[in-house]
């Protein structure tokens, strides 16, 4: 028993020292400027695990983002109006996620500015 419990905390004090790295290598080497990470997740038809989709993806950009301004966009490649439905609630619930249809993104990207 006093060996499990000492092989468990030694993994957990690896983890935790791995993360403890990754934070500071993030904080030492991000780069002062304006821009964005943006993230477009194309979402098409009755797609069964549209919100595990999202979330998914919003986990990723937190994961690697430390500016505020960094946001998905979830693409109505034409979705079906349950999806439709599904994806502007996570939408709602994560601040960071817009939902736009292809022409929407196309005026985003030649504007070149954050959506509302």
């Amino acid at each position: 028993m006093n060996y499990l419990s000492a092989v468990l905390l030694v993994v957990l004090a690896v983890i935790g020292v791995m993360s403890l790295i990754r934070d500071l290598s993030l904080y030492l080497f991000r780069y002062k400027s304006n821009n964005q990470i943006m993230l477009i997740t194309p979402i098409e038809g009755k797609c069964k695990n549209a919100e595990m989709i999202l979330r998914s993806t919003a986990t990723k950009i937190r994961w690697v983002s430390l500016r505020k301004n960094d946001y998905i966009i979830c693409l109505d490649c034409d979705m079906d109006s349950e999806t439709r439905q599904i994806c502007e609630k996570i939408c709602t619930e994560y601040g960071f996620i817009k939902l736009m249809n292809k022409q929407e993104l196309i005026n985003q990207l030649s504007d070149n500015k954050t959506p509302d």
